[in-house]
């Protein structure tokens, strides 16, 4: 496996060569596994050539101490098999024992854990759901502030996920750089010369390309494709100048002219994308980018992995823009990842000793490397590191920074709880779904208005 360039230029990752067999029989599975294979990562590329290697954690000792963790299961089996291997190392050098579980349903383990006040020592979380737990888990400033000194200081976007009542509940570990997605040769052939920078020009993009009878756009918007969704749709709806509460947050406002512009241009966008992007489950638009039936579509760097591995002609015509400007300028929604450590925890000496020694350069560079853009660290010393994705892959190019000046559900209102539970409720999705399946506006906005007033509160 490798990162494959334009040009069939690649970078090998040698980690992924040797932990692909021992994992991808597994990743099917709900919960994957992973042993130990190696302790160090080579990472070569034709511009640099590092090797990375674990740093032995602090000369402390968890003797006879094991912690439990719950983490994503990636959809890359390698990012699985790094942390894996990364723990059983912290393990050694502390005569602990860090044990990993890596789920599909990790979000609902956790919180699961956090009701019931057992296991989780580590949790890995989403979006705002720092919010959600708020004091259920422990303050962690004092790493923040650390990697902060260490690593050029956090992305804003981190704190807004993090800081809850001003106080770090969370690391935020990574984000998920999306962009849109688009087929080079088809562009060509449609004789699209300039890439989209505004929505109005996408929409020209969209409709040249549907008038041609080539593979059409395809923009998942349906409520069983939440995450590339999400991204969709608040960020057409912030770009536009509508938004579901004001900066009090807690004032919904999501009946302006804003949101109407939004789901305007939805409703006129729809008429050249392909008819089922309602239907797409979260995998719904890779499939359908890779089975060559949509030319144009939003998401991270997984259609350009899963190609590398089952479609390299179409990687190889593969390119990526950032998302579209609107009246309002270019707001983008940003998926994150942060770990905690729950309150309840029996061993909290230990817990943040292994998440300090998990956001070490030695041990977040590689996950980066290997993780495509699909996770990127929010410390900003890693936008210029030599070998970073973006920095190697010219194809990767549009997804470096994308953090900056992105948003989390509930902007222009701080991250909160309830910002948090309408994104779990996917009113907004749910809002632009609606129209292109035949909702009239008013109807939509009215029944989005019911929703966030039952959520929000100034009370």
């Amino acid at each position: 496996m490798s990162y494959l360039r334009r040009n069939q230029k690649r970078s090998m990752t040698t980690l992924i060569l040797i932990l692909m067999a021992v994992v991808l029989s597994a990743c099917q599975a709900q919960t994957v596994e992973v042993t130990r294979v190696v302790t160090e990562v080579e990472t070569v590329t034709e511009e640099v050539e590092v090797m990375v290697t674990p740093t032995p954690a602090p000369e402390e000792s968890f003797a006879g101490v094991t912690i439990e963790g719950i983490m994503r299961n990636s959809f890359i089996p390698a990012m699985n098999a790094i942390q894996a291997n990364q723990a059983e190392v912290w393990g050694e050098e502390t005569q602990g024992f860090a044990d990993l579980t890596f789920s599909r349903e990790w979000r609902e383990q956790v919180a699961a854990s956090i009701d019931s006040g057992a296991g989780g020592d580590i949790s890995e979380l989403f979006a705002n759901q720092a919010f959600i737990y708020g004091d259920q888990l422990l303050d962690v400033s004092d790493i923040a502030e650390e990697l902060a000194d260490q690593y050029g200081g956090w992305y804003e976007l981190a704190a807004e996920a993090s800081v809850v009542d001003g106080v770090w509940r969370a690391i935020p570990r990574a984000y998920t750089a999306q962009a849109i997605n688009f087929r080079t040769d088809v562009f060509e052939e449609a004789g699209i010369e300039k890439l989209p920078e505004t929505y109005d020009e996408l929409l020209e993009a969209a409709r040249i390309i549907h008038e041609a009878g080539l593979p059409p756009a395809g923009f998942t918007m349906n409520q069983a494709g939440p995450n590339d969704s999400a991204n969709f749709a608040y960020s057409l709806l912030w770009s536009y100048g509508g938004s579901e509460v004001l900066e009090d947050g807690c004032t919904v406002a999501i009946n302006s002219d804003g949101t109407r512009a939004a789901l305007e241009y939805m409703i006129e966008l729809g008429q050249y994308m392909a008819p089922d992007v309602t239907a797409y489950d979260e995998g719904g638009n890779n499939r359908a980018f890779l089975a060559g039936e949509i030319s144009m579509t939003q998401n991270a760097t997984s259609i350009y992995w899963v190609a590398q591995q089952q479609a390299p002609d179409i990687a190889a015509n593969i390119g990526h823009f950032k998302y579209p400007s609107g009246p309002n300028g270019r707001q983008e929604f940003v998926q994150i990842n942060l770990l905690a450590i729950p309150a309840h925890t029996d061993n909290p000496e230990a817990a943040k000793n292994f998440l300090r020694w998990m956001m070490q350069e030695e041990q977040l560079s590689p996950l980066a490397q290997v993780g495509l853009t699909f996770y990127t660290p929010l410390l900003r010393s890693y936008d210029d590191a030599p070998t970073m994705p973006w920095n190697i892959d010219p194809v990767l190019e549009p997804l470096k920074g994308a953090a900056d000046g992105g948003h989390l559900a509930g902007w222009p209102g701080p991250a909160s709880r309830e910002s948090a539970a309408a994104y779990e409720n996917q009113t907004i999705v749910n809002m632009f779904a609606s129209v292109l399946t035949g909702t009239d506006i008013e109807t939509a906005v009215e029944n989005a208005e019911a929703e966030l007033n039952a959520v929000y509160s100034c009370n």
